[in-house]
């Protein structure tokens, strides 16, 4: 039987609303995640803001909880804080500049047969500026589904369903997981995890992956936009190197590049959406997850 620690996250987009990070036996019931990415100033390229600059930093640190009831069956408790910086020092529609969510999630797990596992979660994100269960939160449910055909292979679908901040959105999670060799591992589950690992030690792995980055919220009432929404959204390409020198404690370093990507503005009611292109930059980031 596999087993998993699950972090419970937001960011759809996508770093990440859930991923389930692989362990060896046992299933640990406590795990701790922390990560921190930066993106460079990337400048934009829209008419009337050309040359004008963004920066953006992500942090996260989750814990989570599992309670096995038995082999097939369990259930999972989470909570999470995410800050966000979005710095554009010209911007017409805001002038905050850190973000912050709490999250508290709840979900299970059921492994009726060695080829199937399910795994449900529901989690809230409240703004921490004003906690409005209505006009500041955002609320997700992840399903996900996983199938193993072999020893080598591994097949993955379900949705992400995104309700808030006056917008509903679903996303599949749809792909595959192929280990041709012990040492090689290809991951094309869209959109959790898109990568191309390679095992140099028992203890050290190096890979290419693609890195999904989206985040939405309301801003305040006195701001320029009163109670606007904006989303930030982009995707980069990065190599990673992931160090496991125990069964219970992994840490990943990375380095990439992000692609164009935009900032979105709307009112009050997700309307009259103006979007505010900006080109590629320079990224970093660090994460650790440990298992108990």
């Amino acid at each position: 039987m596999r087993a998993h620690a699950y972090r419970l996250l937001f960011a759809l987009f996508f770093s990440y609303a859930l991923t389930a990070e692989e362990l060896p036996p046992p299933l640990y019931s406590f795990s701790l995640f922390g990560e921190y990415v930066r993106v460079n100033p990337a400048t934009f390229w829209s008419s009337g803001v050309e040359g004008e600059t963004l920066r953006y930093h992500q942090t996260d640190i989750s814990f989570s909880y599992t309670h096995p009831f038995c082999s097939t069956f369990g259930l999972v408790f989470g909570a999470n804080w995410v800050q966000t910086l979005v710095d554009w020092p010209e911007n017409p529609d805001f002038n905050e500049t850190l973000f912050n969510y709490i999250g508290f999630s709840t979900g299970g797990f059921i492994k009726p047969s060695e080829e199937w596992m399910w795994t449900a979660t529901a989690t809230a994100f409240l703004d921490t500026e004003i906690l409005s269960l209505v006009d500041y939160a955002l609320y997700q449910v992840v399903l996900n589904g996983q199938f193993i055909c072999s020893k080598k292979l591994e097949l993955d679908f379900g949705f992400i369903l995104e309700l808030g901040l006056n917008k509903e959105k679903i996303w599949p999670i749809l792909g595959f997981v192929y280990s041709p060799t012990p040492e090689w591992k290809l991951s094309a589950v869209y959109p959790v995890n898109v990568s191309l690992e390679y095992k140099i030690l028992p203890c050290l792995k190096a890979a290419a992956a693609l890195r999904f980055l989206r985040n939405r919220h309301r801003v305040l009432p006195e701001e320029p936009n009163s109670q606007g929404i904006f989303e930030y959204q982009d995707w980069g390409g990065e190599g990673d190197l992931i160090y496991a020198p125990y069964p219970w404690l992994s840490i990943k370093g990375y380095v990439g590049s992000t692609f164009d990507g935009y900032l979105k503005m709307t009112n009050r009611h997700d309307e009259d959406a103006h979007y505010f292109k900006y080109g590629g930059a320079f990224y970093s980031g660090v994460s650790a997850l440990l298992s108990y």
